[in-house]
């Protein structure tokens, strides 16, 4: 029933209509309609230290970061989540994570090149192992792509019915009499290693690292709904560095039809599969398509003993990872982002909505920072509107043959010189949030795309839809930035609202460009008013 409501609202209003779609999320979002009863916990996280002095039973002292915390807590969190599992098995757990690998979320790109591409903290080469229990596909603990996700790493090292791989290989809670083992020798029975005394030595920084991070579990008579996990820990929902914001909460003028309509969320520019995290721990109550806002999911958390809905908008139908009714962590990759529904380009439209049905939704850009969300490798959030970005850092030099074709970055299939991929991660690091496209065959046209030495870039906005003037600025930041480095990086020439700046002419900066004979310079796109385009020297 409620399925048919919402398919019904969804064809009156499409996602940025504003009273309409305040009555379709509001259902969505209504406990009662949603209530599900999971597994208690008196594993409650509260806020994250910076860092966290620690002493082993060896007597070694040693300090660990915030990034490290942030594993920590997923680990409890999930530990809380999970039927059977105490705080003694959280230790058990964060013994066993200490161990392994320091609390760091380890790639191994020696035997998994791939695994590189996922969020890590650095580079192990035990075996075929990855992540912070050095778990081993080979083992069959799971994909490589499971392995680099925390959240099922901490699942998996728990185990017991609900666990990602019962009944083999075991988990904690599958060791027969686990409760009443020596917790060192638990570790061991999960994770078989060579050195089976080293888990021991870690029990004081587990039991130091869950007094510090957990704080009492609310009362059941409390605010909420009483069946969400509580949390205060609070994350941004994309990777550092990856985007840009595009659109601010509240009324705005409609990007379809000018008018003046109500935006009940932020917009965050983001490449296409850009991954989505969840922003705290709670339950999924919506996870697939719903009408303008495309791909959806809907988050119910307890924060402070108060309920609040996370809502997370535009992924595309393959880019939703979560289910109705599963229980996640703050920072666990929900989605990727996409441009399906009302969208004019890839991006996250993020919007939180405090209370119970019908709640008009507040600033979640705002709400971020007022909690002091982390990203999600633990440094914190930028303030409202303060997307990152490294226009005051210089470009690295390529060193190598320019001219080797190799892969394109972009994803466009084809290849470009190795001379631009180093150019495209280089400005894309500087300035996230911008989408790049490189490659392209162009057949009967004398052009530098088929070459690999040309690449098209928006920053924000879609092709064929004029930027903001927000996103106009950041274009010009950009080109700035390309032209300070243009030696560098090895810049040709770069095209941008209608003017073309080019290497062998610097001194005579910015000139109107006519379109070349190709293009007309007063359309949006021929004259390059609705993206960049970066071309780079042969060699």
């Amino acid at each position: 029933m409620l399925k048919k409501i919402l398919a019904a609202l969804a064809v009156v209003v499409l996602c940025v209509g504003p009273a309409a779609v305040l009555v379709g999320v509001g259902v969505l979002m209504n406990p009662a309609a949603n209530a599900s009863c999971g597994p208690g916990s008196s594993l409650t996280v509260g806020p994250i230290p910076d860092e966290l002095e620690v002493t082993t039973r060896d007597g070694e002292t040693f300090t660990l970061n915030k990034k490290q915390l942030t594993h920590a807590a997923t680990i409890i969190t999930v530990g809380g989540q999970t039927d059977g599992v105490d705080a003694r098995g959280a230790t058990i757990a964060l013994m066993a994570a200490l161990t392994e690998s320091t609390l760091r979320q380890l790639a191994n790109t020696g035997t998994y090149p791939e695994s590189g591409n996922y969020p890590n903290d650095g580079n192990g080469s035990d075996h075929d192992s990855l992540g912070l229990f050095q778990m081993r596909p080979q083992a069959g603990w799971g994909t490589v792509a499971e392995l680099m996700d925390t959240t099922y790493q901490a699942r998996a090292f728990y185990g017991g019915p609900s666990g990602p791989n019962y009944p083999s290989p075991r988990g904690m809670l599958d060791v027969p009499g686990w409760e009443t083992m020596d917790m060192g020798e638990v570790a061991q029975a999960v994770e078989v290693s060579a050195f089976p005394e080293r888990y021991q030595n870690y029990q004081p920084v587990a039991e130091a690292i869950l007094d510090a991070l957990t704080v009492p579990a609310p009362s059941s008579t409390g605010g909420g709904t009483g069946s969400v996990p509580e949390t205060t820990r609070i994350m941004f929902p994309l990777p550092e560095g990856t985007w840009m914001k595009t659109s601010d909460w509240g009324y705005r003028s409609d990007p379809f039809t000018g008018e003046t309509t109500y935006h009940a969320g932020t917009d965050y520019a983001a490449a296409d599969g850009t991954p989505i995290y969840a922003a705290a721990d709670g339950r999924v109550v919506w996870a697939e398509l719903n009408g303008g806002y495309g791909g959806l999911i809907i988050i119910e958390h307890t924060v402070q003993g108060e309920a609040v809905r996370s809502v997370y908008a535009h992924m595309w139908e393959r880019g939703i990872h979560v289910q109705e009714g599963q229980t996640v962590t703050a920072g666990t990759h929900i989605g990727d982002v996409g441009s399906s529904g009302r969208s004019t380009g890839a991006n996250l439209h993020f919007e939180i909505r405090p209370g119970s049905t019908g709640t008009e939704s507040i600033d979640a850009d705002q709400w971020l920072a007022d909690h002091g969300a982390t990203e999600p490798d633990g440094t914190s959030t930028p303030g409202p509107g303060c997307a990152p970005d490294g226009a005051g850092a210089d470009a690295a030099e390529f060193t190598g043959d320019g001219g080797k074709l190799v892969d394109d970055p972009t994803g466009t299939g084809g290849q470009v010189t190795a001379r631009t991929a180093h150019m495209v991660v280089q400005t894309r690091n500087a300035f996230p949030g911008t989408g790049w496209a490189c490659y392209s065959p162009r057949p009967g046209t004398r052009s530098d795309y088929p070459l690999g030495r040309a690449c098209d870039v928006t920053v924000g906005n879609q092709i064929g839809h004029y930027p903001s003037a927000e996103q106009v600025d950041y274009g010009w930041r950009l080109t700035d930035w390309l032209e300070t480095n243009a030696e560098t990086l090895g810049i040709s020439y770069l095209i941008w609202q209608g003017q073309i700046w080019s290497t062998a002419r610097a001194d005579e900066g910015w000139q109107p460009y006519d379109g070349g004979g190709m293009h007309d310079p007063g359309n949006v796109t021929g004259g390059y008013f609705d993206h960049i385009h970066i071309s780079v020297k042969e060699g």
